[in-house]
């Protein structure tokens, strides 16, 4: 037998063991228990409507032991555009245990979900649902899940401690705001992992791991001995990320954390130390390559001030480097923010770059005075300003060949430290 011919019988296996998967629970087919329900619940062609007041609920039981299980289920969003509330779309979670899994969904114009881990949000998705209908899939493993849209990989989790609360369908998400109905069908409920047809589990793949104050993405170790590297930034880091996990691929493990902001350190209960605390505990790492989330805080007067800046970026250092002392830090120098003209180039004579000037000079002094390694985006961006479009409304992003050429320096630095470390 041919190896096409092999994988193509493996896919139909695939296909006909998830429809011959017996559901334990089936909307329509199994009734909803009055003791789980608020509000009116009716269903109707196996389908149901959910507007944020009303609620149904289905026991724990369902679950199992909560090792391995399957929820499918599909969504539509309200027509239109008109603000409403959000909905929780499935739940177990167990607040006080910190046990469990959630999914929240808050309408256009964000359009986007909440997952949850253990109490703790676990990562975000933006454009998340359209005007079809949209089928998501939830699949646990030993614990850990894996949730799929429309059949396609989504996010991987680490493990989700059993729950003793009933699974629940609805409730609002955002109560602020005006109920408005959703609509769920043809939701089932297996007793064992029901993976999408095609899906590939050997593939190497980062999960997301999340705590207190804090969510991010950690590569899977198969090695030990391979050097482990934590990317921490803002969406800048997010354009160049994915370049230097390309170039470490079978010589050490790239995590990353979107994060790593310092605006929010002052007391032993503030939560920017609770954030670096969990993240740094998911090493250790040999390798911290890091930027404030400048971008989101620096021009902003209101947020970071100037004139006690660098008191509580020292401080905050302090507090980073004694957390792990064992890990070498790399400081990347925040970006520019440019103009953003309905025609013509963009320049960076703005009143939030010059900020951003004074800032990245304030720094450096820092690190320099705690011998931490710079490397310079903001000079590299400078000389690029002919790759942005005439006209752009975007103030702070660069295209991919320029995320390209961020890695490569950042690259450079890394491997300085790691070739020192031999």
């Amino acid at each position: 037998m041919t190896i096409p011919s092999l994988f193509m019988l493996t896919l139909a296996a695939s296909a006909i063991q998830a429809q011959t998967t017996a559901p334990v629970w089936e909307l329509g087919r199994n009734p909803v228990s009055p003791n789980g329900t608020t509000g009116q619940v009716e269903v109707v062609n196996g389908a149901v409507r959910l507007d944020g007041s009303n609620v149904f609920a289905v026991p724990a039981s369902v679950l199992g032991a909560q090792n391995d299980y399957t929820i499918e289920f599909e969504v539509k969003r309200p027509a239109g555009t008109k603000p409403g509330c959000g909905i929780v779309l499935v739940s177990n979670t167990d607040e006080k245990s910190k046990a469990g899994f959630a999914l929240k969904y808050f309408p256009p114009q964000y359009n986007a979900c909440w997952l949850f881990c253990n109490g703790y949000q676990t990562c975000e998705q933006r454009g998340f649902l359209g005007d079809a209908f949209t089928k998501l899939t939830f699949v646990v493993k030993d614990k850990r899940m894996t949730l799929f849209r429309n059949g396609l990989l989504l996010a991987l989790t680490d493990a989700v401690k059993p729950s003793d609360r009933p699974l629940v369908f609805g409730g609002s998400a955002s109560a602020a705001r005006p109920p408005q109905a959703y609509e769920l069908r043809n939701i089932r409920i297996y007793d064992r992992p029901v993976f999408p047809t095609g899906f590939d589990r050997s593939a190497e793949r980062m999960r997301n791991f999340s705590g207190d104050q804090y969510f991010m993405q950690r590569a899977e170790i198969k090695d030990p001995a391979l050097p482990r590297i934590l990317v921490i930034g803002d969406s800048i880091s997010m354009g160049y990320r994915g370049f230097i996990a390309e170039h470490f691929k079978g010589k050490a493990y790239v995590d990353y954390w979107v994060g790593g902001g310092t605006d929010d350190m002052e007391g032993e209960k503030a939560s920017g130390r609770s954030a670096w605390k969990g993240v740094l505990s998911n090493g250790p790492y040999d390798v911290v390559t890091w930027n404030s989330m400048a971008l989101h805080a620096w021009p902003k007067p209101e947020r970071c001030p100037e004139a006690t800046y660098a008191a509580r970026m020292t401080r905050a250092v302090e507090f980073i480097t004694n957390n792990a002392p064992d890990s070498k830090f790399i400081w990347v120098r925040t970006t520019p923010w440019r103009t953003t003209p309905t025609a013509g180039r963009p320049t960076l004579y703005t009143a939030e770059n010059e900020r951003i000037i004074r800032f990245n000079r304030m720094t450096d002094e820092i690190m320099a005075h705690d011998k931490i390694p710079e490397v310079d985006l903001y000079g590299l961006c400078e000389t690029k300003l002919g790759t942005v479009a005439e006209g752009s409304q975007d103030a702070v992003h660069w295209n991919a060949e320029v995320a390209r050429l961020m890695a490569a320096e950042i690259i450079k630095e890394i491997e300085k430290v790691l070739s020192a470390r031999k």
